[in-house]
């Protein structure tokens, strides 16, 4: 196992890294192209002017939690907040926080395009340091063959065509597994750091705080170490903390997030009661709905990903991160296990890596044909996905 950092990382794993990126999103690309094409025909038939490619692209690109994280940047939070806010009004962008609007403000002032292809520009970049912040992890716990398989199952994941969207994963996943680095690496400060900007990103980067928990458990034998993940602990939930101090000083309402949230947006925690209802629903319908089909596909993924962390012995501070994500993404009233939250548990591919290197049985050459196989299946997948959401309106 090696024992440094990103610096002993040998540069053709950067490069391999950056390649099955761009293949994926070439990938995702045909995707859009298929709802480009689709919807420059339905244009057709309603008589409605004819609009680019480019511009069918975009609007699949920018919508859903694009469209309120653009709104954040460009108008800031609201000053006052209704009371029984729905989705329908432009307040409910309280529920968002304020980590990828600041970065689509900075991108802007340097792009001359506009915040829509600012964000996305900044997206691409994101989606790159993503790819290779779970790489480094992986080569740091485990070597070069599973950084390359681990950034190649992760690029290729249906649900990583949420980096090419103007979400917040691709950068909430690049400072969760720099502060997953650097915590294993017991540098504290810096650990703190990245969880606090990975936490003003999205509130689930709050798991991050179980990955201290556990590094104090490892190290806690050594008073110096657990002081020292404690206050990594401290300085992740900072960020949170600040997310809510700006949301509410914005409103003049203590709460705001949390009010909004419930509000308009229905979340909140149901124990796991909307997951398995979800997948009764989809029993009893399975061609219902793409959004529960591709939802019970992603806890079908866990459930291998789980598999796969009690079988390849995931290093404590990696897997309690995991688990956390895993967790939270079940209980969740609304959200439930969505493709693209399944992409930020990062321990998740990791593992299925670790353990399909350690698999002994199999022939070099029926491992190479099962490789290239379940490549080709992914591609098609992401592919497929990419199309789905834009053409049948499933949420992302």
């Amino acid at each position: 196992m090696p024992n440094s950092a990103t610096t002993s990382i040998p540069f053709r794993v950067w490069k391999f890294g950056i390649a099955v990126y761009v293949l994926s999103r070439i990938l995702v690309l045909l995707g859009l192209g298929v709802v480009a094409v689709a919807r420059t025909q339905e244009d057709a038939r309603n008589g409605l002017p004819r609009l680019s490619t480019l511009h069918h692209i975009r609007e699949t690109l920018v919508s859903w939690d694009g469209f309120w994280y653009l709104e954040i940047a460009s108008s800031g939070y609201p000053s006052n907040i209704p009371a029984n806010v729905t989705y329908f009004m432009l307040e409910a962008r309280a529920a968002f926080f304020p980590g990828f609007p600041m970065v689509i403000r900075m991108a802007d002032a340097v792009l001359p395009w506009g915040q829509p292809e600012a964000a996305l520009i900044a997206n691409i970049v994101l989606g790159a340091t993503a790819v290779l912040a779970v790489g480094a992890l992986a080569y740091r716990l485990h070597g070069e063959r599973a950084a390359t398989l681990s950034m190649a199952i992760f690029s290729m994941f249906p649900g990583s065509f949420a980096l090419s969207m103007a979400y917040s994963e691709a950068l909430m996943i690049t400072f969760s597994a720099l502060a997953l680095l650097l915590l294993v690496d017991e540098r504290w400060l810096l650990a703190g750091l990245a969880g606090a900007i990975a936490t003003m990103t999205r509130p689930n980067a709050l798991a991050i705080g179980l990955a201290c928990l556990a590094a104090a458990w490892v190290h806690r034998h050594r008073i110096r170490a657990v002081i020292g993940a404690g206050f990594s602990a401290v300085c992740t939930g900072a960020g949170f903390v600040v997310s809510q101090l700006v949301i509410a000083g914005t409103a003049q309402e203590a709460g705001a997030w949390f009010r909004v949230q419930r509000e308009a947006w229905s979340e909140g925690f149901s124990f796991g009661v909307d997951t398995v209802r979800l997948i009764g629903e989809w029993i009893a319908t399975p061609l219902g709905s793409p959004t529960r089909a591709l939802t019970v596909g992603s806890i079908l993924f866990i459930a291998v990903g789980l598999w796969a962390l009690a079988r390849s012995r995931l290093h404590p501070i990696v897997a309690s991160f995991s688990i956390g994500i895993v967790s939270l993404t079940l209980l969740a009233s609304t959200t439930t296990p969505r493709p693209r939250f399944t992409l930020t548990a990062v321990g998740l591919f990791i593992a299925i890596s670790v353990t399909w290197i350690n698999t002994r049985s199999l022939s070099p050459e029926r491992r190479r044909s099962l490789e290239l196989a379940a490549s080709g299946i992914s591609g098609a997948l992401l592919v497929t996905v990419t199309a789905i959401y834009g053409l049948l309106g499933a949420i992302p």
